[in-house]
């Protein structure tokens, strides 16, 4: 099984075995295909795409360079190209840690369905690439990510598991988006324990969170909770 990390982090596996790709336009380009699979994407997209200040010519080479270095660290079934274009072959022996995310159920019946897909995120897609498609698509997933979890602590407090709701949202924070609906979750979660302290300090690390960040304060459903406990 050849395994792809993009979130929190880029590393790659074959049977659990650490495959080395250090050159970062091949990265960069593994990444694009692994996200569009099964697609044929044409060569000159692709040159343009990542080298847009070079030259026809040499963002070409720069292609083939990376092409030539990513299919020394891949299986060859997985990778096919031609003189037009080039596709991650879906059908092959792989997994990418993004997959999990996308196919986690929107209208999940219980918080058992998410948590398996919530738990492959690592952190945002592809830390220190800065390549415009990689910023669009961070952020679509990301949201995605915020989307599925505030569907999860819901249920999670519904289904009355006070300490697995607070795990999850502290484990939201700690992804440093400042999500009011984490702070939320801890408060409801800690005052449903009778633990008021914990629930106001989840209500004051949300007032300075938000200051902090973001410079606005909390949302009258927020106020309204804290004002309840």
């Amino acid at each position: 099984m050849f395994t792809v990390r993009l979130l929190g982090q880029f590393s790659l596996s074959l049977n659990d075995t650490p495959v080395d790709l250090p050159s970062r336009p091949a990265q960069s380009l593994l990444a694009w295909l692994v996200l569009h699979p099964e697609i044929a994407h044409r060569r000159e997209r692709l040159a343009g795409l990542f080298w847009p200040d070079a030259s026809e010519e040499n963002a070409h080479n720069n292609l083939r360079h990376a092409l030539w270095r990513l299919r020394r660290a891949v299986p060859e079934e997985l990778v096919i190209s031609d003189r037009i274009a080039i596709r991650w072959s879906a059908p092959g022996d792989w997994q990418v840690d993004v997959a999990a995310l996308a196919a986690a159920p929107t209208d999940a019946a219980s918080a058992d369905d998410l948590l398996p897909a919530l738990s492959a995120y690592g952190g945002e897609l592809l830390p220190g690439f800065y390549d415009e498609w990689v910023t669009l698509e961070r952020e679509r997933l990301a949201a995605l990510y915020e989307e599925r979890m505030s569907r999860l602590l819901g249920l999670l407090l519904a289904e009355q598991r006070w300490r697995e709701a607070i795990d999850w949202a502290e484990r939201w924070i700690a992804q440093g988006r400042t999500p009011e609906a984490a702070y939320r979750a801890l408060m409801q979660a800690h005052a449903s324990l009778g633990h008021s302290a914990a629930a106001l300090n989840a209500w004051q690390r949300c007032i300075d969170a938000l200051e902090r960040e973001l410079g606005v304060p909390p949302s009258p459903e927020t106020v309204a909770l804290a004002d309840a406990i």
